[in-house]
C-alpha cells in the first residue's frame, strides 16, 4: 500500500514539476516584456529622427501614439483596464506597441468581415497601413509569440491533472529535540490521602522519573486537492501522513511534565498520563498511525447561498475553523507548516473543543450581513460515522448526535482594515473522561477536570479574540477563553453513587507578528500566553470525604481536586519563531517553545523544545 501511494505521489510531483517547467519555458522563449518603461525626467539632448521606427520605445507625443490612442476609442480594440481606456499617458516599449496595433488590426479586420466595413472609415485604414508598415518587423514578431504560446498552453491543457481540481501540497521536515526539562526524577511531596487498596503507604510521596529525550527528525505530508464545480464551490480533500505523534502518546512522541492529579489518583502511582502542551503543528495528521501511512485527513464542501450565505459540509476531519473568521489570528494556515510552531499559537483554544482532525462531521454556516459584521454558526459530532452507544469501555460512539460533540456561534466584527475581533461561545458533551481540547491543548487536568475522571462532562465556554494590524510591518492578536464544566450525577466502578460537580477552566495568549522581516516573505513571531488549565475543581459528594469511610473506597478526602497539586502555578507557554522563505516554495523556520509550569505545578522543571523547520510548497 505504502508503495503504492508512493508511487502516486512521485507521478504528481513529476507531472507538476514537467507543467511548470514548460510554463517557464514558454515564457521565457518569448521573452515578453511586461513592464512599462517610465517617461524620463532628465534634461539629455535628443537628436532629430525622422521615423518612429528610430525610437526604441513610442512616446505619448509621437503620432503613432496619438493614432493607436485614437483606433482604440473608436473602436474598443485594447480593453486591458477596467474603464477601457488605453491611458496614453505613459511610454511603451515597441513590443508592447505593436502588440496594441496588432489588437486593433484584428478588430478592423472582424469589423470587415461580419459586413459592417462601413464603421471603418479610409483615414482609419490608412493610418493603421502606416502603422503596419513602421512596426512590421515587431507585428510579425508579436503573432509568431503568441502562436508559439497558444500551441503550448494546448499542450497543458491536453496533459493537465484535472480541469476541475488543483493541488496544493506542503511537505514538512523537523528537526526537533526536547533541550530542557528531561532526564530527570520529580517528587511530588504533598501528602493526600489516596484511595484504600493502593499498595502503597497513604500519605508517601510519590517520585517521577522523566526519561531522557533525544533529537528526532520528524516528517508530515499534505496533499490538499481542491475542486470547483460552479466557480463558487469548493470540495476540499485531503490525503496527509506523518511520523512524529503528539506529545506523550503511547506510539511516540515527546515525554515530560508528569501529571501530579492522575498519579494520586491511580493505583501504584501511574505517571503515563503527562502533559500534552507544546505539541506542534507537525504534530497533527489526521488521527493515523505515526508511521507514515497515508490516510483521508480531511472531506468537506463549501459552497455559497445567495450572496451572504457560505456554508460548510464537513464529513471527515471537522473543525471549527474550516467555516468560522479566525482572521484574529496572523498566521492561523490550518496548523500548516507556514505558521507558528505550536498548535496553541495558533488561535484560541476555544475552537478546539470537542473536534479534531481525521474525525468529527457536521455543518457550518456564516452570514454575512455587511463587509463589517458577520454571523457563524456551526455543529460537529466527533464521532459521527459509529453509531454505536458511548460505554465505559468504547467512549468513541454515539453517532452525529449522542457522543463527543461541540457547537460553536461567533459573531465577527471588522470596524476597519486594521481591525477585527470576535465574541464567540461553545456548547461541547464530552462523554466518559473523553478530554476537552482536542489537538491536545492544555494541562491534563485541564481536560478531565472533574473527579472522578471518567465522568461525562456538558462544557460551556465563552471567548473574545482580535487582532490589530498596527502597520504593514507590525501586527498584535491576542485571546481569552473561559469554560464553565459540569458533570452530571453517576456512579463509580465500584459502585459508589455521586452527585454532580463542576469546574473552571482558563486559557489566554497575545501574539505579536512581524510580517517581512528581513525581507519580503519573511516572519517573525512571539506568542505568550496561558495553555487551558483549571482554576477550580468541586469533588462531588460522597467522593470528597475520608476514603476510610466504609463502602467508600473511591473517596479522595478533599472537596478540592486542585489541592492534589503541590506548588500549583499557570502553566505559561512561551515561543518565539523566524520564518525565512528561501524561495517562493521554501521556507526555514527556527524556533522555541519555552513551557513553564508543566501540568500546573511548579515541582515539574520547566521544558524547554527547539525546532528548525523545513516547509516545501508545491
Amino acid at each position: 500500500m505504502l508503495r503504492k501511494w508512493y508511487y502516486v505521489l512521485c507521478h504528481t510531483f513529476a507531472i507538476s514539476i514537467s507543467l511548470l517547467a514548460t510554463v517557464a519555458s514558454a515564457i521565457a522563449d518569448e521573452g515578453i516584456e511586461t513592464e512599462v518603461a517610465p517617461i524620463s525626467e532628465g534634461n539629455e539632448s535628443l537628436e532629430q529622427v525622422t521615423s518612429v521606427s528610430q525610437f526604441s520605445d513610442v512616446q505619448p507625443t509621437d503620432w503613432a501614439f496619438a493614432a493607436l490612442q485614437s483606433l482604440v476609442e473608436r473602436y474598443g480594440c485594447i480593453a486591458g483596464y477596467p474603464n477601457g481606456t488605453y491611458r496614453g499617458n505613459r511610454a511603451l516599449t515597441r513590443y508592447e506597441f505593436a502588440a496594441g496595433v496588432n489588437a486593433c488590426l484584428d478588430r478592423v479586420n472582424e469589423l470587415i468581415a461580419t459586413a459592417t466595413a462601413d464603421l471603418v472609415n479610409k483615414e482609419d485604414l490608412t493610418t493603421l497601413q502606416r502603422l503596419q508598415q513602421e512596426f512590421a518587423a515587431e507585428l510579425a514578431s508579436v503573432r509568431g509569440r503568441v502562436d508559439r504560446v497558444e500551441v503550448k498552453a494546448a499542450e497543458i491543457e491536453a496533459n493537465q491533472f484535472s480541469t476541475t481540481t488543483k493541488l496544493r501540497g506542503e511537505a514538512i521536515f523537523a528537526l526537533t529535540d526536547v533541550l530542557s526539562g528531561d532526564n530527570q526524577t520529580v517528587t511530588f511531596t504533598r501528602r493526600r490521602p489516596i484511595p484504600v487498596g493502593v499498595n502503597r503507604p497513604p500519605f508517601a510521596p510519590l517520585n517521577a522519573r522523566i526519561e531522557k529525550q533525544n533529537t528526532v527528525l520528524a516528517d508530515r505530508i499534505r496533499l490538499n486537492f481542491i475542486t470547483s464545480f460552479t466557480g463558487k464551490d469548493a470540495l476540499k480533500l485531503r490525503l496527509e501522513a506523518g511520523n512524529f505523534p503528539h506529545p506523550n502518546r503511547p506510539d511516540g512522541g515527546f515525554s515530560y511534565g508528569p501529571d501530579p492529579v492522575g498519579a494520586f489518583l491511580s493505583v501504584g502511582g501511574d505517571f503515563a498520563q503527562r502533559t500534552t502542551e507544546g505539541q506542534q503543528t507537525f504534530n497533527e495528521f489526521g488521527g493515523l498511525p505515526s508511521n507514515n501511512s497515508v490516510g483521508l485527513g480531511k472531506l468537506n464542501y463549501e459552497f455559497a447561498v445567495g450572496s451572504k450565505l457560505n456554508v460548510v459540509v464537513m464529513a471527515v476531519g471537522g473543525e471549527h475553523h474550516e467555516y468560522v473568521p479566525t482572521t484574529f489570528s496572523s498566521w492561523d494556515d490550518d496548523n500548516g507548516g507556514t505558521g507558528s510552531l505550536s498548535n496553541f499559537g495558533q488561535r484560541s483554544a476555544i475552537y478546539n473543543m470537542g473536534v479534531g482532525t481525521g474525525t468529527g462531521a457536521g455543518i457550518g454556516l456564516t452570514y454575512k450581513f455587511s463587509d463589517a459584521i458577520s454571523l457563524s454558526a456551526g455543529y460537529v459530532g466527533t464521532y459521527a460515522n459509529n453509531p454505536a452507544e458511548p460505554v465505559r469501555n468504547s467512549t468513541f460512539a454515539g453517532g452525529l448526535f449522542n457522543g463527543r460533540y461541540s457547537a460553536l456561534a461567533q459573531l465577527t466584527v471588522k470596524p476597519s482594515d486594521s481591525l477585527s475581533f470576535g465574541l464567540i461561545y461553545s456548547k461541547s458533551y464530552h462523554p466518559l473522561g473523553l478530554p476537552i481540547f482536542t489537538s491536545d491543548l492544555g494541562t491534563s487536568l485541564a481536560n478531565n477536570p472533574i473527579y472522578p475522571l471518567n465522568s461525562s462532562n456538558l462544557v460551556d465556554s465563552y471567548g473574545f479574540a482580535g487582532l490589530w494590524q498596527v502597520s504593514p510591518k507590525f501586527a498584535i492578536n491576542g485571546w481569552v477563553s473561559y469554560s464553565d464544566v459540569s458533570s452530571l450525577s453517576g456512579t463509580t466502578a465500584s459502585g459508589t453513587r455521586y452527585s454532580g460537580s463542576s469546574a473552571d477552566v482558563l486559557t489566554y495568549g497575545i501574539a505579536l507578528a512581524f510580517p517581512d522581516l528581513g525581507k519580503r516573505g519573511n516572519l517573525g513571531g512571539i506568542v505568550f500566553g496561558a495553555s487551558p488549565y483549571v482554576t477550580k475543581s468541586r469533588v462531588p459528594s460522597p467522593l470528597d470525604q475520608s476514603p476510610r469511610v466504609p463502602n467508600n473506597t473511591d473517596a479522595i478526602g478533599t472537596s478540592d481536586l486542585l489541592s492534589l497539586i503541590d506548588e500549583r502555578a499557570t502553566p505559561f507557554h512561551v515561543e518565539a519563531f523566524y520564518r525565512y522563505r528561501l524561495t517562493d516554495n521554501i521556507l526555514i523556520t527556527p524556533g522555541v517553545i519555552w513551557l513553564t509550569a508543566p501540568n500546573q505545578t511548579n515541582l515539574n522543571p520547566d521544558v524547554v523544545i527547539g525546532t528548525l523547520r523545513a516547509t516545501f510548497l508545491f
